[in-house]
Formats: structure tokens, sequence, C-alpha cells
């Protein structure tokens, strides 16, 4: 691929994400509230397996008669409970703010864009095809849908999760911490080189 179709389609990208920010501007307390929502039920899904190992080592570390034993056993079995009803709740909420973000965000979009057609000339119009100016602007709502919920649900919890994995590996291994955080670093590079430079 040559230098000016990646710059271009480098700008096309920053014009993008520039434009779905400025949206999120408008609402800042939503899109604060739906991150957080995010990075809390992504940190309770990376302790999940850490409190799953608490109760295999409960129930592997001896008769079942000793009280310690179901002592720990039911503290990691109510830990995980909590950790799983949490992080459903989380999702729940997260699912009903990105919801009203987006048809917010939507709306604007499509109330303005409606705003610039209707002022362009009288000539324009006769010359131009209504209905494939709607369908241009209803596909790039309909984007900005998808987008939303590629960089709030798919994108940001993966990065959380990622993050908090390598860090929880680090603190517990230190060593699988850096293999893991290395590894990852290098499989987005790749990632990212190939989805930009090859797809």
């Amino acid at each position: 691929m040559t230098r000016k179709k990646l710059d271009f389609r480098g700008q096309a990208f920053k014009d993008v994400l520039g434009f779905t920010f400025q949206h999120w501007a408008q609402q800042p307390w939503r899109t604060v509230v739906i991150s957080a929502l995010v990075m809390l039920s992504a940190v309770a899904d990376v302790l999940t397996p850490m409190f799953a190992g608490h109760l295999v080592d409960a129930i592997a570390s001896g008769p079942a008669a000793r009280a310690s034993a179901w002592h720990a056993a039911i503290t990691a079995f109510c830990v995980l409970a909590a950790l799983g009803l949490g992080a459903t709740l989380l999702r729940q909420a997260m699912y009903f703010n990105i919801i009203k973000l987006t048809l917010k965000m939507m709306s604007e979009i499509a109330a303005n864009a409606f705003h610039r057609v209707q002022r362009f000339s009288t000539d324009w119009h006769a010359n131009s095809f209504a209905g494939s100016t709607v369908r241009k602007i209803t596909r790039g709502m309909w984007a900005l849908d998808l987008l939303n919920d590629t960089l709030l649900i798919a994108l940001f919890p993966s990065l959380v999760m990622l993050v908090g994995a390598t860090l929880l590996l680090g603190w517990r291994w230190p060593m699988m911490g850096a293999v893991v955080g290395i590894g990852s670093v290098l499989y987005i590079a790749v990632t990212v080189a190939l989805s930009l430079g090859f797809v």
C-alpha cells in the first residue's frame, strides 16, 4: 500500500474518532459513568480466576472436617458469587447507559446533518437523489452505533482485562507477568500493523 493511501486512511481514522469524541464530550458524565462501569466489570472478571483458585486451594488443603478449610472455601465461594453478580449488574448498567449515550448522539447527528442538507441550494436538491442522501446519513448513524459498541463494549473492556490480568500475574508471578505483558504488546503491534497495512 502506498504512503499516500496510508496517510489518507490515517486521516480518516483521526477525523472519525475526533468527531466521535466531540459527541462524547457533550455527555461527559454519561461517558465517565460508562467508563467506570466498564472498568469495574472488567476488574471483577480479572479477580474471578484468583478467587476460583482460592476455592480450589481451600478444598484441596485437607480433610473436609477442618473448620479452617470450610471457612476458606465458603469465603472464596461467597466472593466468587458476589463478583459474578456484581459483574452482571455492572454490565446491565453499562448497556443501559451506552444505549442512552448512543441514541442521543444519533438523534443530534441526524438533526445536524438534515439541517445542513436542507440549507443546500435548490439546484443541488434538484440534481441530487434524495433517497441516496438520506441513506448516507442513516448509514453514518448506524456506523456510529457500531463504533460506540466497538470502542466502549469491546476494545476498552478488553484493554482493562489485558492490563489487569498482566498486573495480577505480575504481582503473583513476576516472570509470567513480564512475559504476558511483552507478548501482549508485540501481538497488538503486529495486529495493528497488519490491519492498517494489508487488510
